[in-house]
């Protein structure tokens, strides 16, 4: 990027009290380099680099519809079967809702299950807890969902955006294979790609944030978070840490399928179904969100968490896009923050071109 953008963006990022920014752009099916601007931590001089580690809050579903799609693939799972017949730890309650309609990982996927989120759960792990299995979180054992989950509506006949329902997937990630939420998705998405700065970040992982190069969460003040950074406790909704160069590559990979390369993690029919509209509302794809209110299509997936905002947008016939990430919750949307800002001005001057 030219000198005075670089300038203007660190004005706008002082005004705004973002401590750290990364973005990455992908143009005509080829990655970009990276940029980087700002620190790590406010009141310290560790510079944001390329190998910084953000939050990326709830682009992690996009990850494990990713996970997902693959074990698909696999042979292991199927779409449209009733979830209940991989669930062990835990099942769906049957109710009038789930005779009318079973609840599938395609409508799990695509937040149409019927289930909807408690007010005011799925908040950040609490240090005094003791930390909850996903199975305790789907019984309403824990404050992260204080009630025992159920299908609250004929599935595939509503959309409510749902953490819970990404519990649900993830729990049947873990029984059918046997392995750790965290482990599976990186033998399914991280090691194929080359993604060696991406995870799912298990909170007593034993990692060390120093030697990971981990940026640390600020609120809209520009202050740091209690804790540095927070953790959720459902890892598929909510738990990946990356850099927009890794997350940038992986989203070029994904439209490179649904272009019909075959050397791709997604098989093109998958890429295509995963970036198609579904169900009740043809603006929610498998993971991701695809608006139809442009010529071309595209795809969008955000993260909001407590010191950490991201987005991501890709136009898929033309293979470009990119991906934003700050160490800042700034208090409002992408769309009025300066995560927005900084995607609509690329989107003008580099990915149409």
């Amino acid at each position: 990027m030219k000198a005075s953008l670089s300038l203007k963006l660190e004005e706008k990022m002082n005004h705004n009290r973002v401590p750290g920014m990364g973005m990455a752009v992908f143009h005509k099916g080829q990655m970009e380099s990276g940029v980087s601007y700002g620190v790590m931590e406010a009141g310290t001089n560790r510079k944001v680099t390329a190998d910084s580690l953000f939050h990326a809050c709830s682009i992690s579903k996009m990850v494990t519809a990713i996970g997902v799609l693959r074990l698909v693939q696999e042979g292991m799972l199927d779409l449209d079967e009733d979830v209940n017949k991989y669930l062990l730890s835990w099942r769906v309650p049957e109710n009038e809702f789930t005779k009318q309609k079973n609840v599938t990982l395609r409508n799990l996927l695509a937040h149409q299950a019927g289930f909807v989120d408690p007010e005011g759960s799925f908040d950040i792990y609490q240090n005094q807890d003791p930390l909850p299995t996903i199975s305790d979180i789907l019984s309403g054992k824990t404050r992260y969902n204080p009630e025992p989950l159920q299908v609250k509506y004929v599935p595939e006949s509503h959309f409510s955006y749902s953490d819970a329902g990404y519990c649900v997937v993830e729990q049947i990630i873990e029984d059918v294979t046997g392995e750790s939420f965290a482990t599976m998705m990186k033998r399914l998405v991280m090691t194929p790609l080359g993604l060696r700065r991406t995870f799912f970040w298990n909170y007593f992982s034993g990692k060390d944030e120093a030697e990971m190069k981990v940026c640390m969460g600020h609120d809209r003040y520009g202050q740091i978070v209690e804790g540095k950074r927070a953790y959720y406790p459902n890892l598929a909704g909510a738990g990946l840490w990356t850099t927009p160069t890794e997350l940038a590559k992986l989203t070029l990979d994904v439209i490179s399928a649904w272009n019909g390369d075959n050397n791709t993690l997604l098989q093109p029919e998958m890429a295509k179904m995963m970036l198609t509209g579904y169900g009740c509302d043809d603006s929610v794809g498998l993971g991701v969100f695809v608006p139809q209110d442009e010529d071309e299509p595209y795809l969008i997936s955000q993260g909001w968490g407590v010191g950490f905002q991201c987005k991501l947008l890709a136009y898929s016939c033309l293979r470009s896009g990119v991906v934003v990430m700050t160490n800042s919750d700034p208090g409002k949307h992408q769309n009025d923050s300066l995560v927005g800002e900084v995607i609509r001005e690329i989107g003008k001057s580099r990915l149409k071109l």
